[in-house]
């Protein structure tokens, strides 16, 4: 099977399938940032299951994404657990770990409204990069969701490293003055 093919699939089923699943893991997690780890590993884990195996057994993919969904959090629930099993008691700690974990609650926490606008600018954003030129397209695609490093990405495109440079920073600078960021 074709890595495009597998790809165009997962690309599909993740637009299709991302607000259901996003859904149904919030209604289960009880902080938002558990929440965001879940979604990633459940759409880390439904690629690599299509890398491995490809889709063609796969009747309904929204089903098996919500599947792979339940079981994250299951997962994640039941680490969670054992990890707060082992907790110790507050007046068990000195005054260096009560000192550390309340710098750590004291921590700002985006609150929900702003990380959606943020994931709402990123996906308008995204969607306008795309639009816009299929080659300056596929090397944010590869850099920022695939992760991969800017000489990897000229050497599977055959470009030259200075031109995958130039088309990223100033599509980059083009977006900021675009988007007002």
């Amino acid at each position: 099977m074709d890595k495009f093919d597998i790809d165009s699939y997962f690309d599909e089923v993740y637009a299709e399938t991302f607000n259901s699943v996003s859904r149904f893991v919030v209604s289960h997690a009880a902080r938002f940032q558990d929440a965001e780890d879940i979604v990633q590993n459940v759409y880390t884990r439904f690629y690599k299951r299509l890398k491995d195996k490809g889709f063609a057994d796969i009747d309904n993919a929204e089903a098996f994404v919500i599947n792979i969904a339940k079981f994250e959090c299951r997962s994640f629930f039941s680490g969670f657990l054992k990890r707060r099993d082992k907790m110790m008691n507050m007046s068990d700690f000195d005054e260096e770990q009560s000192a550390a974990l309340e710098a750590e609650l004291s921590r700002d926490q985006k609150k929900l409204e702003d990380v959606m606008s943020d994931k709402i600018l990123a996906k308008q954003i995204f969607d306008d990069i795309m639009s816009d030129d299929e080659t300056v397209g596929k090397i944010f695609y590869m850099h920022f969701v695939m992760d991969m490093k800017l000489d990897e990405i000229a050497n599977k495109l055959d470009m030259k490293l200075s031109t995958v440079k130039t088309k990223l920073y100033r599509t980059l600078e083009r977006q900021k003055k675009k988007f007002g960021i």
